[in-house]
């Protein structure tokens, strides 16, 4: 199975999923909300943590990030970032350097990390729903290591921590993005 990049340079290019019942892609919608209202990219990292294939760094790639940062702890996801990061760079020739897999637990790369990204930085962060405890976690920490780049956080209605616990957590909402039970929260933290 495939997801394609739906904007930039890259548009329409597959991407491959990972063969694993613990990552879901980011519905098509709400990443075409996402990246119609922010079409251009240019002069931001953007990290996108439990990534899975990478899907959402990838669009963001295509659409002139400078960077992408692309972590998830499972090897699965990891192996599969790395491949459609290869056919990537085999096929439009971005610059390798300008990509970064990583197959790392999400709070161990936040402690890590964070503090080395700043208010150019986009963070899509997109835990398992049902994991509410890395949610807040992820959350707490962001606070304590001063992100102060914009943050993407999504979860769900039915699965995910309750929708006020997580827009308290953010100091400012820019946005959020919509779609069935789905929803992403745009906004900053400090």
């Amino acid at each position: 199975m495939t997801v394609k990049i739906l904007g930039g340079v890259a548009r329409g290019f597959p991407l491959s999923l990972p063969r694993s019942d613990s990552t879901r892609p980011t519905s098509v919608l709400i990443k075409r909300k996402l990246f119609d209202w922010r079409q251009d990219l240019g002069g931001h990292i953007f990290i996108d943590l439990c990534a899975g294939s990478g899907a959402m760094g990838f669009e963001a790639l295509s659409r002139g990030a400078e960077k992408v940062v692309l972590v998830d702890a499972e090897k699965g996801p990891f192996l599969t970032m790395k491949k459609n990061r290869d056919d990537l760079v085999r096929a439009f020739r971005f610059d390798e350097k300008t990509i970064q897999v990583s197959q790392s637990d999400a709070k161990k790369f936040l402690e890590r990390e964070i503090s080395y990204f700043g208010e150019d930085s986009i963070l899509f962060f997109d835990p398992p729903y049902e994991d509410h405890k890395l949610y807040l976690e992820g959350l707490a920490i962001l606070k304590a290591k001063g992100f102060s780049g914009e943050l993407w956080l999504e979860t769900d209605r039915l699965k995910g921590p309750p929708r006020d616990q997580i827009t308290q957590a953010f100091h400012s909402i820019i946005k959020i993005v919509e779609q069935g039970d789905h929803f992403v929260v745009v906004g900053k933290l400090l």
